[in-house]
C-alpha cells in the first residue's frame, strides 16, 4: 500500500564538486535532523527549473543557474509512525552552479524555516547516519559522475531524535 500524499513529485538542487556538497540542516519531514538537499514539490504555477532555483535560493541563500538535469529517481521509504505502507518520493535532480548570494548558515530569525541553515560539507563526512537518501544520491553523482537509474527501496529508516549535523 502506498501512503496518500499531496504530491510525490519533487525537484532537488545539487551544488557541489568532487570534494564538497551544499546541504541544508533539515528541521521537518522524513529527513528531519539530517542533512538534505534544497528540495521542493513540483508546482502547478512554476516550471521545474523555476522551482529548483527558487527553493535553492530560499534554503541556501545562493543564487544559481542550472548546469544540467541529472535524472529522476524514485525513492521508497518506510512509512512514518503515523502512516501506513510506503512513502514514495519521485525526485528530479538538477546540478546547479552558484552565480551569487551568500551561504545562509543559520536559520532566518524573521520567519518559520524548514532548515536550520545551510552548510558546505565534505563528501567524506556525509553518511547514512547524518544525511538523507537524496544527499547520498548527490554524493554518489559527485564522486563518480554517474546518476543511478534504479528505484531506491529503503528497507529501514528512522528519524533521529537529535540533530545529526556536524559540530552540533
Amino acid at each position: 500500500m502506498i501512503v496518500e500524499q499531496d504530491t510525490p513529485l519533487f525537484v532537488c538542487g545539487v551544488i557541489g564538486d568532487e570534494t564538497t556538497l551544499v546541504v541544508n540542516k533539515c528541521l521537518t519531514g522524513p529527513f528531519k535532523n539530517r542533512y538534505d538537499l534544497a528540495t521542493a514539490p513540483v508546482s502547478m504555477t512554476q516550471t521545474m527549473s523555476e522551482t529548483v532555483t527558487s527553493i535553492t535560493a530560499t534554503e541556501t541563500g545562493l543564487q544559481t543557474a542550472i548546469e544540467k538535469q541529472l535524472g529522476t529517481l524514485r525513492l521508497l521509504l518506510p512509512a512514518a509512525e503515523d502512516e501506513i505502507g510506503v512513502r514514495m518520493i519521485l525526485s528530479t535532480f538538477y546540478l546547479l552552479e552558484p552565480v551569487g548570494g551568500q551561504l545562509l548558515t543559520e536559520r532566518p530569525k524573521y520567519t518559520e524555516s524548514l532548515s536550520a541553515g545551510a552548510a558546505r560539507v565534505s563528501l567524506n563526512q556525509l553518511n547514512w547516519g547524518n544525511s538523507s537518501p537524496l544527499v547520498l544520491q548527490a554524493k554518489r553523482y559527485l564522486e563518480t559522475g554517474t546518476f543511478p537509474i534504479a528505484d531506491q527501496l529503503i528497507a529501514s529508516y528512522a528519524i533521529p531524535d537529535q540533530p545529526q549535523f556536524l559540530g552540533h
